[in-house]
């Protein structure tokens, strides 16, 4: 086997249920930049320089718990010259610490055969998915994959090595369908597009956002399940009312 095929073969041995490739300039394209106040998007050529193949990875969220968010964790750290702690503040998502500790394989693999390569969440991952073959991007502005429906979390690889690019995704399986539109409880969504101030996730990730209006704020707090007052399961109406691979589950 090739070295593409040896690449894919690994991805699905640890654990990914999707692998899909595609050259940096067919992301060009794609938004960058700011997102609201969350984060920034770059293109592959911002991450590494000379990155000839961007390797979208998807990973298959099987229960909920994979979306709990953990905030305001504190690290500490000795002050120089002293005996003084300062605290770091930290959060975790669960999924993405699973999705880094496996991507670093791919990274090791693709090292290991003499091309510089890194993991990234910082390339727009749902819209290089498709470039990418994975699926399309839904009504609810998530990637929608054939097997899995929208319940696939994804993370990039850039690197080096000269890989045999895939098709992008062509179908739209949201055709008629409206029910993760329906089922939002903010009526944040419109097809293919989401008001991001009407997100529960939003609202829960920015307690202290001033764009977000009082009655998501009280549906986020009555709704957003909060194991812990440092901790919050991120908010799934729209994925659990997509059809496409429900039944997988």
């Amino acid at each position: 086997m090739g070295l593409t095929e040896d690449l894919k073969k690994k991805a699905l041995e640890i654990g990914f249920v999707y692998v899909g490739i595609t050259r940096p300039d067919k992301l060009h394209g794609l938004p960058h930049g700011k997102v609201w106040n969350l984060y920034e998007l770059h293109s592959p050529e911002e991450e590494l320089p000379d990155v000839k193949s961007v390797v979208l990875l998807g990973y298959y969220v099987w229960d909920r718990a994979f979306n709990i968010q953990v905030d305001s964790l504190v690290s500490p750290m000795k002050e120089t010259g002293g005996n003084l702690m300062t605290e770091r503040p930290e959060n975790y998502q669960l999924y993405y610490e699973v999705l880094k500790n496996k991507a670093w394989m791919i990274v090791d693999f693709l090292n290991r055969r003499g091309f510089e390569s890194k993991w990234t969440l910082s390339v727009p991952l749902k819209t290089s998915a498709v470039k990418c073959g994975l699926g399309c991007q839904g009504k609810n502005t998530l990637l929608i994959t054939p097997k899995y429906g929208p319940r696939v979390r994804l993370i990039a690889v850039l690197t080096t090595a000269e890989l045999d690019e895939d098709e992008p995704f062509k179908e739209d399986y949201c055709r008629n369908c409206q029910k993760c539109v329906d089922a939002c409880p903010t009526k944040a969504l419109s097809p293919y597009k989401i008001a991001i101030n009407r997100c529960m996730t939003y609202s829960a990730e920015n307690s202290s956002a001033k764009d977000v209006s009082k009655d998501v704020k009280e549906l986020e707090r009555k709704l957003v399940p909060r194991p812990s007052s440092k901790s919050y399961i991120e908010c799934t109406i729209c994925m659990d009312a997509c059809p496409i691979g429900k039944s997988k589950r």
